[in-house]
């Protein structure tokens, strides 16, 4: 038998890696493991839609996890716990609002 490399997928719980899941699913293809980043600043549907769609993992055997970021060794004070409150420590601003993303596509 030919070992392979575990299939990780990073599910962000919108529709492109939502649809990549169930595709592969469908296809018969190996998911060994979806994770899901927990900003602690995703909108309300979005955490009202992860224990739907991870019920729907748990039927096809795919498993699942949360994964949320802890501090522990913090330069900044206060130390932060999400998104939101880094971008507050930091005084920041998300790249989206000055007309770039890396997590978000928008209309072109």
């Amino acid at each position: 038998m030919v070992e392979r490399a575990p299939v990780i997928a990073a599910w962000g719980a919108g529709v492109d890696s939502t649809a990549m899941i169930i595709e592969l699913v469908e296809r018969g293809e190996p998911i060994d493991m979806v994770l899901f980043a927990d900003t602690d600043s995703e909108k309300t549907d979005t955490y009202a839609f992860l224990p739907v769609f991870r019920r729907w993992m748990d039927r096809h055997d795919v498993a699942s996890d949360v994964v949320r970021y802890q501090p522990r060794n913090f330069k900044h004070w206060p130390p932060y716990d999400s998104l939101g409150t880094n971008m507050l420590t930091n005084a920041t601003l998300p790249s989206k609002a000055f007309g770039r993303g890396s997590c978000s596509l928008g209309p072109a």
